[in-house]
Order: C-alpha cells, then structure tokens, then sequence
C-alpha cells in the first residue's frame, strides 16, 4: 500500500466557487481519486457535500433544490428596499438590483450580519448534512478564522455542518459562529486556498483550484468611500492569496470573468469554466503527480518541500 497522499483545494468565492462542480466532474471522469479534500468557504460546502456524496451530480441537485427553496428566498428579501424593482422579473435578478443598490452597505452598517442566525441555521440544515467529519469516506477539513484572535482555525472533527457554517459564514452577511470559546467566520480572509494545511494534514501532491476574482477582473472605478474601503480590502486579500497557493503543485484558475459575487444562477456557465480549466491542465496536473511520487519515493519522504509553505494555524 502506497504511503503516497494526494490533496484537492477549494477556494472560497461565493457563486463563483461553483466552477469547482465542473473540477469535479473531470476529476470523475478520469476516475482520479484524492485522499484529502480542504475547502474554504465555498470551496469547504462543495468539498464537504463532495466527500459525503461521492459524486459531483449529487451536489448539483442538492444545489438546485436549495436555490429554489423558501428559506433561500427568504434569506434574499432581507434585502428588500422601498424602490419599486421595475427590472426583468424573477427572484436572481431582484437580488442582483439590491445589491447594487447600495442596500447590502446600508442594512450592515447597523447590523450584525444580514441574514440573521436563524434563517442561516435553516438554509445550513438544508444544503449540509448532520453527520461528523470522521465518517466522511474522504478525509476532510474546513478552514475558518477565528474573529477575536485572528489565527487559522482549521477544523478536521465535530460537525461538517458545523464546520462549514462556520467556513463559509462571510462577515456582515451570515453571523459568526460560535465554536467554544472561539467566534468563527469565513476562512476566505485567512486563507482562501488553503494549500498549507493540505500538506500539514499529510498531503505529498496539491491540486488547488482558485475560483476567487482577481485585480485585472475588478471592473469600474469606486463610487463611494465604503467601495473604495471593499476594494482595498479585496485587493489585500487577493495578494495573501496568491502567497498561500504558491505551495500548490498544481494551481487551476476557471476563467469566469466579471461576475456578481451572489449570482447563483450563472451555475451553468461557472461549471463550464471549471471543466476547461481542468481540461487545459489535465496533462501538467498528470505529469506534476508523477514527479511528486518521485521525490518522495511513493510517500516515504514528507512533505520535501522548503519550509517557506508553513504559516501559522491551529488544528481543531
């Protein structure tokens, strides 16, 4: 049995992320197996839902049900502004307008989150599963970050419920979830691909895939002071990012192009880009793997990388 250990990274990046269904639908096609998946924030829920389903079509259709779902709507009409919406009908585009409304800026200036804790438990408990990352047939983790101490909080046990909430809760859009005594919220402002805890969990080879907008994608010039606070705050995490992957044997980037953060309904087209990015890589992601299982002679070297990929984290 070969002590050699492979690694599939998910980034965060909303609707965006959903080109990571399209990585896995080429994955299965070429009957690659990974021995650990890590997700961050939208990375984490598809990897999560991966592991427990064992296929990408079963994640598309607990997707789908979800999207068209009361609570999912509901969570939408928090946004509700008195403008009369006078757009093309239909439930994403009301959600596209009032965003850009400037709604979203307002309503988190005086609250919390935006979709309150009871609404974001039920929309959890329909899109994850009750089970504990212990009996996922693939090794898991999910990365968040712990609000007050600032530190990495990489969760490979307890609840993938649980866990995911806590991945994906985006700060001033879903609340922070508590984890004894640490306040958590979207691993994305840490570590949106998460490679290096992938090799700290044991992993010899990375596939990382990095769905997130990039600078040269960041359309239109800001026309407010909180814009311009959101870009530079986007542009900080963009460059961590493209740090933290650098350790990836192998990083995919889907070409998607500029758009909204929550438009869920370019799924489709998100899973397009996701598959010819695998496609255009499938042969340096094959050769990469080969030369990995090289270096550390089938597994019995570890990691044999420099130390420059470690950063600080904790393991819960």
């Amino acid at each position: 049995m070969s002590l050699f250990k492979s690694a599939l990274v998910l980034s965060g990046g909303s609707a965006r992320g959903l080109s990571h269904l399209g990585v896995l639908q080429e994955i299965e096609k070429r009957n690659l197996k990974f021995d650990l998946i890590v997700g961050t924030s939208m990375g984490a829920m598809i990897g999560g839902l991966y592991a427990y389903f064992g296929n990408w079509a079963g994640v598309v259709e607990n997707f789908k049900s979800v999207f068209e779902s009361r609570p999912f709507l509901k969570a939408a009409s928090t946004t509700r502004g008195e403008e009369e919406f006078t757009g093309p009908e239909g439930f994403f585009n009301r959600f596209i307008w009032l965003f850009r409304r400037g709604v979203f800026y307002s309503r988190t200036m005086f609250h919390l989150d935006l979709v309150g804790n009871e609404l974001f438990e039920e929309l959890m408990a329909m899109l994850i599963p009750d089970v504990l990352i212990e009996e996922l047939p693939v090794r898991f983790a999910a990365v968040a970050m712990d609000l007050q101490s600032g530190e990495e909080v990489v969760l490979t046990r307890g609840g993938l419920r649980a866990a995911i909430s806590a991945s994906i809760a985006i700060p001033g859009v879903f609340p922070p979830v508590k984890s004894g005594t640490r306040t958590l919220v979207d691993g994305g402002w840490t570590d949106n691909v998460p490679v290096a805890p992938a090799i700290a969990l044991g992993a010899h080879f990375v596939l990382a895939v990095d769905a997130a907008l990039e600078i040269p994608a960041m359309t239109g010039n800001p026309r407010s002071a909180m814009e311009v606070l959101f870009r530079s705050n986007e542009i900080t995490r963009i460059l961590l990012t493209r740090h933290r992957k650098s350790a990836a044997d192998v990083v995919l980037v889907p070409e998607i192009g500029d758009m909204f953060w929550a438009d869920f309904s370019s799924m489709e087209h998100c899973m397009a880009a996701g598959r010819k990015a695998f496609q255009a890589s499938a042969s340096v992601i094959a050769r990469q793997m080969r030369l990995r299982r090289l270096r550390t002679l089938e597994g019995l070297l570890h990691p044999l990388r420099t130390r420059q990929w470690n950063h600080p984290m904790v393991f819960e």
